[in-house]
């Protein structure tokens, strides 16, 4: 018994094939050649059309390989095709019909293909006269290790095939599949919210499954990929207040999988967005817990140091040059007699006969000690107790701070006679000059014996001549009278002790506004020496500039309006901005691991690395090259390391914007070290953990030592904290110019391990 298949084809065409009910002796029975219900106009056309054939049975893949003439896929979903003949050239559709056999290759029953129509038949669409039909065998209706048969019967549109092609012989034989290896590492990739996923070498996964806190597994392709990226979707707010889901604490399952199932899944547990995982951190600095009632330091309490350190590109055009020291006596005339009078040079210490050097020893150590009963004040002669102290124990010597310089020498006094010394005397020498921020600076001159010889009847020294160079705006104070001095400058024995001390003021024009001058002062003596039975008395002159001069002298005056009145500073001492470590860790610790590790160590006295100030950053146009990703300190910061609830997490760079160090500065800008993007430096950002804040490596973002800047989304007020002292009281007060040096200290100190790649410390402040 046979039934029709009919089927709408296009406007008022119908097609039938007679089928199988589900007998196994249907399953010899032909296909209808004449399609019930198909009467009316084009009856007679129909019935003179050529009917298409099927001659061989189909083929059956992949791979489309036979053995035995048996046809071998390897998949459940197999491709059914065969190539229809039409003598009329018409294209051509075809059924395709599959049934189980049994061992000697009958038919038994029919598999049901497709469940859209009620003889469980598969349709191929149409094709040209000559080329294969084909479909492809739905999941789920054929079973892997069992045999089948299929055949087809053509359909041209207007006459069906007279009968079924021949069988063909298929086995389903798919191979056993083995689950895949597990991967071999999964973390943040520095991106919030994002996970990298490495595989196995030779992986055989086509998926990689991940779930976040237990729900639904989600797939990721990893066919001949070494690592797949997928997005959890946990990001921070661009407010920078992240959502309760963001803050929670999650677990992140991943597995890999393929035909043959799923592997063990690899656990992840992480709170935020997977940017503070605490993974593999290149980068590990336990920070102190922040002293809030820590007392901000003293800007204007510099250390007085001997390092000349020049502005970016000095010497300014209208800077006088310094006269290179000749390092030899000074000497008056030679009498008739042959008796002559020298000064110098001045000695270093080691220079100095051994009884001179244990008398200048054995002054410094009472001068200091006098200074440690009144810690701070200026010494008995009005000079800063590190000047009166000599804080270099050097018998030649020159520090500054950039308000005060002082210069030490210990100078030999000769009375010659031919040519030959008769008479030696020694004598410390200092000079300080204070700048005292107005039109008006003050120099003091101390003079006290170091060692005087027996020989001597009298030696005395007066204040010759005092003066400017580099402009006329400087007035000089010329010669001093011989009642200026405080202790008179005569010593007549060798027991003659005292010492002998002048103060002179210089004052300078500042009538024209907006301008800088740069200013060297120097002075005379005239020394009348006398010595033993010797006739007559021998003068000589001695200036103080001819002997070793120092570019710490240097001074620069401005009228700028931008420091609020007229004033100076040694233009080549690079003064120190400290950082209250104590109350600002977060940004302190930022500073201090990049001027340890990275190669320009930016900052860094004993580096000699000077900072060079540029007002305004460009506009914040520096700022704006290192933190340059929208949101970045909110995408990577932690809410749980801010100071409290209204604290938000800020982009720390390093060097400031305001630098020509900065990162952003560019080159053609005389930018010391450009980059084109923060990226290109060193990123970390606070984490809040169990024992306290860490200054942490973003995940997956592990530097090099090689970059030349930074940036790390800490504490907002850390960060503007740490530098609120910066304009007012330090640029402003030290009259802190375009391209001026400056050296940051960062108040921090580290126990620290470095090895393995891992650079772990416990901070301090200090």
């Amino acid at each position: 018994m046979t039934v029709a298949i009919a089927t709408l084809l296009g406007t008022g065409a119908q097609t039938a094939i007679a089928l199988d009910t589900g007998s196994a002796a249907a399953a010899h029975e032909k296909p209808s050649a004449t399609p019930p219900h198909v009467f009316g106009a084009g009856a007679a056309a129909r019935a003179a059309n050529g009917i298409p054939n099927t001659p061989k049975g189909p083929e059956v893949g992949p791979p489309f390989t036979q053995a035995s003439g048996v046809w071998q896929t390897n998949t459940e979903t197999p491709t059914l095709r065969n190539t229809v003949i039409d003598p009329d050239g018409d294209t051509a559709t075809s059924t395709f019909e599959v049934w189980t056999a049994d061992a000697a290759w009958k038919p038994v029953s029919k598999v049901k293909l497709s469940d859209t129509n009620e003889y469980g038949v598969l349709v191929s669409g149409y094709v040209a006269s000559g080329k294969p039909t084909s479909v492809d065998v739905p999941k789920g209706k054929l079973k892997n290790g069992v045999s089948y048969l299929v055949r087809s019967s053509a359909y041209d549109g207007k006459a069906y095939e007279s009968d079924w092609s021949p069988w063909s012989k298929f086995k389903v034989a798919v191979p056993v599949v083995e689950k895949p290896a597990k991967p071999t590492s999964v973390a943040n990739n520095g991106k919030p919210g994002e996970f990298t996923v490495n595989l196995p070498a030779g992986h055989k996964a086509k998926w990689v499954e991940w779930q976040l806190d237990g729900a639904a597994w989600k797939q990721v392709d990893a066919v001949g990929k070494t690592s797949v990226t997928f997005d959890t979707g946990l990001r921070s707010a661009d407010t920078g207040l992240r959502s309760a889901a963001a803050r929670a604490s999650h677990t992140l399952n991943v597995r890999t999988a393929n035909d043959g199932g799923a592997s063990d899944a690899v656990s992840v547990a992480f709170s935020g967005n997977g940017t503070s995982t605490g993974g593999d951190h290149s980068v590990d600095l336990k920070l102190p817990d922040p002293d809030t009632n820590s007392p901000n330091p003293d800007q204007s309490a510099q250390v007085p140091t001997g390092l000349i350190t020049q502005p970016l590109g000095a010497p300014v055009s209208n800077s006088p040059t310094a006269r290179k020291a000749p390092l030899k006596e000074q000497c008056g005339p030679v009498d008739k007699n042959g008796a002559q009078a020298c000064f110098g040079p001045s000695l270093a210490f080691d220079e100095l006969p051994p009884k001179v050097q244990q008398k200048l020893k054995a002054q410094q150590k009472q001068a200091k000690r006098k200074a440690a009963r009144a810690p701070g004040l200026r010494a008995a002669n009005g000079m800063t107790d590190w000047c009166a102290t000599n804080p270099s124990g050097q018998s030649r010597a020159a520090f500054a701070t950039r308000t005060v310089e002082c210069e030490s020498k210990t100078l030999p006094a000769y009375y010659k006679m031919d040519g030959k010394p008769y008479a030696t005397a020694y004598f410390s020498m200092t000079r300080e000059i204070s700048l005292d921020g107005t039109t008006t600076w003050t120099q003091r001159v101390n003079i006290k014996p170091v060692l005087i010889s027996p020989l001597f009847r009298a030696i005395e020294m007066v204040m010759k001549d005092q003066f400017c160079t580099g402009h006329t705006q400087c007035k000089d104070p010329g010669k001093a009278p011989y009642e200026d001095w405080d202790g008179k400058p005569l010593w007549t024995s060798a027991a003659d002790t005292h010492e002998a001390n002048l103060k002179t003021t210089f004052t300078w024009d500042d009538t024209e506004k907006e301008r800088t001058f740069d200013f060297r002062t120097d002075f005379r003596i005239a020394g009348i020496l006398q010595a033993g039975n010797t006739p007559g008395l021998q003068d000589v002159g001695y200036q103080w500039g001819m002997d070793d001069p120092s570019d710490l002298e240097m001074i620069r005056c401005d009228t700028k309006k931008t420091f609020g009145k007229s004033g100076c500073i040694f233009v080549n001492v690079a003064p120190t901005y400290t950082f209250n470590a104590a109350k600002f860790p977060q940004a302190a610790a930022h500073a201090w691991l990049l001027q340890q590790k990275l190669p320009n160590t930016m900052g860094v006295k004993t580096r000699n690395t000077p900072l060079y100030y540029l007002p305004g950053g460009r506009n914040g146009k520096n700022r704006a090259v290192v933190c340059d990703e929208d949101g970045w300190a909110n995408k990577y910061g932690d809410l749980g390391a801010m100071q409290d609830a209204t604290d938000k997490p800020n982009c720390d760079e390093f060097a400031f914007n305001a630098s020509y160090n900065s990162a952003g500065q560019p080159k053609s800008e005389d930018g010391l070290n450009p980059v084109a993007s923060g990226s290109e430096c060193v990123q970390t950002f606070a984490k809040k953990q169990a024992d306290g804040v860490h200054l942490l490596n973003i995940d997956g973002m592990k530097p090099t030592w090689k970059e030349v800047c930074g940036r790390s989304a800490i504490s907002g007020k850390h960060n503007s904290g740490s530098m609120s002292a910066f304009s007012a009281g330090f640029a402003k007060k030290l009259r802190l110019d375009d391209r001026d040096p400056y050296w940051l200290e960062t108040g921090m100190s580290g126990d620290c391990e470095d090895k393995n790649g891992v650079f772990k410390c416990t901070m301090k402040t200090s």
